[in-house]
């Protein structure tokens, strides 16, 4: 009984069309499934039949995130614990998004996104690829992508939250997560936490901004698992970015937490991506949580590949920084620079 995994994110995209046009031709994700207002897309070692919506919207954030159950009957002993803690659950019906059958939508302490949900019959990829798109390597589920960077999976994702330590519990107590690494402030609370249901470091994490930042209570980033490490695909997919006009926000760079290479970027609509490769793996079942703090300086978040301040600046949307205001100058806020981008478009092969 219990969360295997993270299974999709929602994103909201302003610029939807743009969005679409970078995940699919820049970033090398396959579209499965199309609205009037929304797209499905999944990277190529994704098993399920979509791990991303995009879907128009007046401004970015995310819609949902869902989570996949190990068996069916889970469903009706979470919904006694999600609502035995105090937070309202609600059942979506078979459908009601493409290949995925009914769904527990529930509520949960952190103010983003606008609600969670938990699923288990969902289309596998297996099952739905495009002849066209097979791989002959049996255990993929798509063929490596002829163009674009070639995200491999669906990692994680990161909410800024004011209630970190509120959110972690909740996690942990309700929803059976593990606390696996830990960051504190100076008067020893929880500034951030990573969690996870698998040997994966987390597929969510819940971090404090800092005071004077702008994205309080939304999504930070989603993150997406490439192959290669810094020297790799990474390289390689930030050669595309900066080719394509796209702004990174952090990195290329590697997180003492986790381990992993890194690299922050705003797509066209202003949600904040994180190419994720390498890090570290958790098969040990007494693993005990790894705690850094503020005697740890800035090896949690930046073990090598840049200051920590500046990315963290950036990373957390601090205005002004300490090197200057901008704000004088006519410069747009970080997470509103899409509106004046215009980045030169990717040819499709459709």
């Amino acid at each position: 009984m219990g969360i295997a995994t993270l299974a999709h994110a929602e994103l909201y995209c302003p610029n939807l069309e743009a969005s679409l046009e970078h995940f699919r031709d820049t970033m090398g994700m396959y579209v499965r499934h199309a609205e009037e207002d929304a797209y499905y897309l999944a990277a190529f070692g994704d098993w399920q039949d979509y791990t991303l919506i995009i879907r128009d919207g007046e401004t970015w954030g995310c819609k949902h995130v869902a989570w996949m159950l190990e068996d069916e009957e889970d469903f009706e002993e979470f919904e006694e614990r999600i609502e035995e803690s105090g937070y309202d659950t609600e059942w979506i019906e078979e459908g009601a998004e493409p290949g995925q059958g009914r769904a527990l939508k529930f509520d949960y302490p952190g103010a983003t996104p606008e609600y969670m949900e938990l699923v288990y019959d969902v289309d596998r990829a297996f099952d739905t690829v495009e002849e066209a798109n097979k791989p002959r390597l049996k255990n993929q589920p798509a063929r490596k992508p002829e163009r674009g960077a070639g995200f491999r999976r669906i990692d994680h994702v990161n909410f800024n939250v004011s209630n970190v330590e509120e959110c972690s519990d909740w996690f942990q107590d309700v929803l059976g997560f593990n606390l696996r690494e830990e960051g504190l402030d100076p008067e020893g609370n929880q500034a951030g936490t990573w969690l996870s249901v698998s040997p994966l470091v987390h597929e969510i994490a819940f971090v404090a901004p800092p005071p004077d930042a702008n994205a309080v209570d939304k999504i930070d980033h989603v993150a997406y698992y490439m192959d290669g490490g810094y020297r790799g695909e990474l390289e390689r997919a930030a050669d595309l970015l900066r080719e394509r006009g796209i702004e990174f926000v952090g990195g290329p760079a590697r997180h003492g937490i986790s381990q992993a290479h890194f690299n922050y970027y705003l797509e066209p609509s202003g949600n904040k991506v994180e190419i994720f490769a390498g890090g570290y793996l958790i098969f040990d079942p007494e693993w005990e949580t790894i705690t850094w703090t503020p005697e740890d300086g800035s090896d949690g978040f930046v073990w090598w590949g840049g200051k920590a301040g500046q990315h963290a600046r950036r990373q957390y949307d601090y205005v002004p920084t300490d090197e200057t205001d901008w704000s004088d100058q006519g410069a747009e806020h970080i997470r509103d620079r899409y509106k004046s981008q215009d980045p030169e478009a990717a040819e499709s092969d459709d």
